[in-house]
């Protein structure tokens, strides 16, 4: 750590990424809240289970396979029928085929539809703002001690 420049650029990575993630939350959050803000509400109901499954590789080599759960939801509007898979995906299922769960849709676009509930439509922002509230102090400390330790040694 020559002067404290490692620490000083770290740090800055840290925090600038971090304050990226905060703001893509803000974005997120404001989006989901305006499109729940002017969406309908109704009743749908778990017509299928899509199974993803991905694998990934550990230090030591081993691999492991793990598998997500998507429910694809029905709903009807005016007597026609729609249909999405939600974007947020769990394992073990959240969902069981044939539950009923309350539904989001724009009234111009009933395609673009979501599962009505806090989960389901505020995962993406608690995971970054998570991450950026983890991120940006940690990156500012890191900042912060690295610019002292340059200034002491200059």
């Amino acid at each position: 750590m020559h002067n404290g420049r490692l620490p000083t650029l770290v740090g800055g990575i840290f925090a600038l990424i971090g304050l990226a993630l905060l703001c893509v939350t803000i974005a997120l959050a404001v989006s989901t809240a305006s499109f729940l803000a002017s969406a309908q509400r109704t009743d749908g109901t778990v017509v299928e289970l899509t199974a993803r499954t991905s694998t990934t590789r550990n230090s030591d080599g081993h691999s492991r396979r793990s598998t997500t759960w998507y429910p694809t939801v029905e709903f009807t509007v005016d007597g026609k029928q729609y249909s999405f898979e939600s974007s947020t995906g769990s394992n073990p299922p959240a969902y069981t085929k044939g539950e009923s769960l309350p539904v989001a849709y724009d009234p111009d676009d009933p395609y673009n539809a979501q599962i009505s509930s806090f989960w389901s439509a505020f995962l993406a922002p608690m995971i970054t703002g998570g991450l950026g509230v983890l991120f940006t102090p940690i990156g500012t400390i890191l900042f912060l001690k690295g610019r002292r330790t340059a200034r002491r040694r200059a």
